[in-house]
């Protein structure tokens, strides 16, 4: 592992996701191709239909599962994967999401009555043996993809880890979810990283499902996450460190809060290990 200066370092845009600190600029597709109606309600009853998981946030029941929506569908309409039926009237995704009967759930949407608003708005939720999903799409599409480099998902150990405190902490979100001795002092603070940088790497060394692969929605890529323990005991964890593989190396890209980890995470999978249980505790 080297601590210099990474030619990566820096803050990641968050993609626009609200409750995660983070915000392109740019309205998302979901919101500017289709009418959801009360967002709240529509989010809730597919936490109902989909099999049981925490999806709360910082007191938020379905924060995570609104990021999660909202930025499924962003990647499938950029991979051209949100379908229109033949016949014009019904528009529908692969949520990536499944009910405890292992059924796919879809959003089916329906010509929008609004012609102020979007053109879609969503008609609902179905698991993939509905009758309306089949009656409107002879082929219903699949989920999105993320790469296609099963190598993505895992922390190669032959590769070098790369990371910068002194040009991570020169960003102010990277500075913003330091436990708060620390934001105010970027001496003992780069000294502090320093240190859980080194443990991070020799714990992903040991043991391949410490690094937890997680998305990057504004370079469209899969990045890795690491457990860094600046304040509490060796085995807790403070804030996650990301790192971009570039070539033989990795390097530390940028350090986000449990929270924003998190949802970053389950864009690709469901977190586990020490992400999903220190995020959500």
């Amino acid at each position: 592992m080297t601590l210099h200066e990474s030619k990566n370092a820096g803050h990641p845009d968050l993609g626009g996701l609200q409750h995660f600190g983070g915000d392109t600029g740019q309205q998302q597709a979901l919101y500017v191709q289709t009418d959801l109606g009360s967002p709240g309600d529509r989010i809730d009853r597919l936490a109902r239909l989909a099999e049981p998981e925490n999806w709360a946030i910082a007191g938020d029941d379905t924060a995570v599962l609104r990021a999660y929506v909202e930025w499924t569908f962003e990647r499938l309409h950029r991979q051209r994967r949100v379908h229109t039926s033949p016949g014009g009237d019904h528009h529908v995704f692969d949520t990536g999401l499944a009910t405890p009967q292992q059924e796919a759930i879809y959003g089916l949407f329906v010509p929008n009555r609004n012609p102020d608003g979007p053109p879609w708005q969503l008609d609902d939720w179905l698991p993939e043996c509905a009758p309306r999903l089949h009656d409107a799409f002879p082929e219903l599409p699949g989920p999105a993809t993320y790469t296609d480099d099963p190598g993505d998902f895992v922390y190669d150990r032959r590769c070098e880890l790369t990371v910068s405190p002194r040009q991570l902490l020169e960003v102010k979100e990277n500075r913003a979810v330091l436990p708060g001795p620390l934001r105010s002092n970027p001496y003992q603070a780069g000294l502090v990283i320093e240190g859980a940088v080194r443990r991070a790497a020799a714990r992903a060394r040991r043991w391949h499902r410490t690094a937890v692969p997680c998305w990057d929605p504004a370079r469209e890529r899969v990045n890795l996450l690491l457990p860094m323990s600046l304040t509490t005991t060796p085995d807790g964890v403070d804030v996650a460190l990301e790192v971009a593989r570039d070539g033989a190396a990795y390097h530390g890209h940028a350090i986000l809060g449990l929270a924003a980890a998190y949802a970053r995470a389950r864009q690709i999978s469901r977190p586990g290990d020490w992400l999903g249980a220190h995020a959500q505790s």
